[in-house]
Parts: structure tokens; C-alpha cells; sequence
């Protein structure tokens, strides 16, 4: 599929609201394939966003007490702009996968999947979490 979005007007946003437990990954997996599939963005693009978007939002479930997570999807142009927001606290961890078994790759796959990786870390002063992944089309040779 190849997107007609590239005269470089934006859409209105689409939001969709879930509850932050791990079954609800498969919704917004779907969610975000339907923006794709109905954008006609192409397949290699929606996979990178629909992983990274995964990631983000499995780390919303890891790593925040949220009570639901944001997923807003916007064409802009030939880029699909994806933000996955909850109410949490943004707490640095240094991973160490190889010393404490646990993952600690989400942040660096979404940066490698995205054109464009911005997160606005919630503190205990003001909670709220926001990934921002932008990934485009290729320009056409």
C-alpha cells in the first residue's frame, strides 16, 4: 500500500483509549494496523510503527501504575505521527539485561523503527508519560 497523504496536509487525529494490561496489547496493535490500512501507508512502515508503538505501550504497563493509555495516530503529510501517552512517573533505569534478566530494549528498538523518537517524562510533580515516534515514507527514487 502506498500512502496518498504526501501533498503534505495533516489529518485530524484518531484516539483510542485502553486499559493498561498486557491482553489489551493485541487492541492496540489492531488499532493502529486499521490507522495504517486505512492511511494506505505502506506495509514496511506499518510494521515499524505498529512494534514500536507495541513497545511503548508495553512499557506504559511495565513501568507506570496508569489507569489507561492514549494511543493517537495523525498522518502528517507522508509521515505517520503516533503518541502513546498514560499518567505515570517516568523512572530512569540504566537496563542490564545480561545482570538482571530482564528486557530493557524497548527504548532502543523504538529509536531504531522511527524516522523520529520524543518522550516527555511524568514526574511525581506532573504525571503523564508521552511517546511521540514519527516514521515517514521513503522518498520515492
Amino acid at each position: 500500500m502506498r500512502n496518498r497523504g504526501g501533498s503534505g496536509g495533516s489529518t485530524l487525529p484518531a484516539v483510542k483509549i485502553f486499559r493498561p494490561h498486557p491482553s489489551a496489547l493485541f487492541e492496540i496493535r489492531r488499532f493502529v494496523r486499521e490507522q495504517a490500512e486505512m492511511h494506505r501507508v505502506s506495509e514496511r512502515v506499518a510494521s515499524d510503527v505498529v512494534l514500536a508503538v507495541s513497545e511503548a505501550s508495553a512499557n506504559c504497563m511495565l513501568h507506570s501504575s496508569t489507569r489507561e493509555i492514549r494511543v493517537r495516530w495523525r498522518m502528517n503529510g507522508p509521515c505517520v505521527e503516533v503518541e502513546i501517552q498514560d499518567d505515570g512517573v517516568f523512572y530512569e533505569h540504566v537496563p542490564m539485561p545480561e545482570v538482571d534478566g530482564r528486557g530493557g530494549h524497548g527504548i532502543p528498538l523504538m529509536t531504531a523503527l522511527a524516522d523520529e523518537l520524543d518522550i516527555r517524562k511524568g514526574t511525581s510533580r506532573s504525571p503523564g508519560t508521552t511517546v511521540r515516534l514519527v516514521k515517514c515514507e521513503p522518498e520515492e527514487d
